[in-house]
């Protein structure tokens, strides 16, 4: 999400507009389907590769003059509530804030591991 002055925002009431869609979608889930209340939305729409089951990310990174082989080590992190989306819940005066900070402050919020992949790659 993001406001009017097309900042990224967590907080729903000050949402003006869908920046990019982050969802990893369901496994066959297109997402040119007509249904307004799930729609994809944002840059995602556009992003061919983003479909349901998945999406590819590239990264590019530069090794100078370092030569390979390289060990890639990469995981998939499942967390239920983000950090900043929490903290940003903190400057608010509500009990039903206090109780949600409560609980959250009563366990850890660690992500769990849902996937990952090493590769060697060069050399």
């Amino acid at each position: 999400l993001q406001d009017t002055e097309n900042h990224v925002t967590t907080t729903l009431l000050m949402a003006s507009r869908y920046r990019k869609d982050n969802r990893l979608l369901p496994s066959g889930f297109e997402k040119a389907a007509p249904y307004e209340d799930i729609a994809v939305r944002g840059g995602a729409r556009e992003d061919e590769d983003f479909q349901g089951g998945g999406d590819e990310i590239q990264y590019i990174v530069n090794v100078g003059s370092a030569e390979g082989p390289f060990t890639v080590t990469v995981e998939m992190l499942y967390q239920s509530i983000g950090y900043r989306w929490a903290e940003n819940l903190r400057t608010y005066d509500a009990p039903e804030i206090d109780r949600f900070i409560g609980y959250y402050d009563a366990v850890p919020n660690q992500p769990v591991v849902i996937a990952h992949s090493t590769v060697e790659i060069g050399g």
